[in-house]
């Protein structure tokens, strides 16, 4: 097989089209069927809802990118459960093409790049959260297209694809606050790591804010506010998150921040189908061995992510609130296993195995 820099672009072009459209009929199996589950997508959906009939957002604690493209599916597919859900596993299937670009990418190996699409299609949040209306699948898919762009930009040094990267990532955090880490582990890197680069910092920055901003446009144009609606807005998100802890009316069990480094456990529930145990535990060991060989960065991005709850104990976390930590964290896991054999065995087939085994069960008793 060529290498992937030797293909054309079209036969580039083919191969990720094969790799999305077969992570989408996976993810979208049963769609239609697949009942609504008991979390926060009755929120999004109820805004998304408000958007489309012109009435005042239901939902102003968060930003408004994600919900568009909930109401969008919504428009097309109506008040069903495909249209309540088609635009999630839509961007899941992109999560999917994401960890198969960034992984070759890194390794410059289709066969590492082929187990990290794998490992993110058994990891379990993806499974759960591309078939629910919940913000965070939109802020994943674009955090992850960001950081491919980002990995483009620094192997051409392109001033466009740097602006490209400060776009998505914008549109990351206009989806849910909590896609600022990916912001600024690039930022970073590029300032500390390449300093000869240090000045696209700036493109990103001015990139990302424009995107985020513009993103509040069509909310501004379909409730007919004026342009001072933005600061008032985005205080309200501000303070309803710094306060959420006394004025949340919720009784749903949560979980303390470091419960998600932990916990290994893979339910049998789809509506609790999140974090595959070889990969929540063998990715614990990629992280550490990934900072030996000096890579620090999707260790970075999965830390800066963790460390945001740490940071901020007085919200709420639910353990789906760990899917962008765990997303990196599959990441990581085919990335350090490039190229290691044991007695002949290669070390990422056998995990991916072992993935695919724990979750296939749990799937198939959830679906059947």
């Amino acid at each position: 097989m060529p290498p992937p820099d030797s293909l054309t672009s079209t036969a580039r072009l083919i191969r990720y089209a094969a790799v999305f459209l077969i992570s989408l009929a996976i993810l979208s199996s049963r769609l239609g069927t697949d009942p609504a589950r008991d979390t926060d997508e009755q929120n999004y959906l109820r805004a998304a809802q408000a958007f489309l009939a012109g009435a005042p957002s239901t939902n102003i604690e968060h930003p408004p990118c994600a919900k568009y493209l909930i109401a969008l599916s919504i428009g097309i597919f109506g008040n069903t459960l495909l249209g309540f859900h088609f635009s999630s596993t839509l961007a899941g299937a992109f999560i999917a093409l994401a960890a198969f670009g960034i992984a070759l990418r890194l390794t410059r190996s289709l066969h590492s790049a082929c187990v990290a699409w794998v490992l993110m299609l058994a990891n379990g949040f993806l499974f759960v959260e591309s078939r629910s209306a919940n913000l965070i699948v939109f802020q994943i898919a674009f955090e992850v297209a960001g950081f491919w762009a980002f990995l483009v930009a620094i192997e051409k040094g392109s001033g466009a694809w740097f602006a490209w990267t400060g776009a998505l990532l914008g549109l990351a955090v206009a989806c849910r606050w909590s896609g600022w880490p990916a912001l600024v582990v690039c930022g970073a890197y590029l300032f500390f790591e390449r300093r000869p680069m240090a000045k696209s910092v700036l493109v990103v920055t001015a990139s990302s804010l424009a995107a985020y901003l513009i993103s509040w446009i069509p909310l501004l144009i379909r409730e007919h506010r004026s342009f001072g609606y933005l600061y008032t807005a985005n205080r309200y998100i501000l303070v309803s998150h710094a306060h959420y802890r006394e004025t949340m009316i919720d009784s749903r069990p949560l979980d303390p921040w470091w419960a998600s480094i932990f916990r290994f456990e893979q339910p049998t529930s789809i509506h609790q189908l999140i974090g595959n145990p070889v990969i929540a535990s063998l990715g614990l060991i990629a992280l550490l061995a990934l900072l030996w060989k000096r890579k620090p960065l999707l260790p970075a991005l999965y830390g800066l992510h963790i460390l945001q709850w740490a940071l901020v104990r007085h919200l709420p976390q639910y353990y789906y609130y760990y899917f962008d930590s765990f997303t990196w964290l599959t990441i990581a896991l085919a990335v350090s296993l490039c190229g290691i054999s044991l007695r002949r065995i290669r070390l990422d087939v056998a995990v991916t195995a072992c993935a695919l085994g724990s979750a296939l069960w749990p799937v198939y008793a959830a679906l059947r």
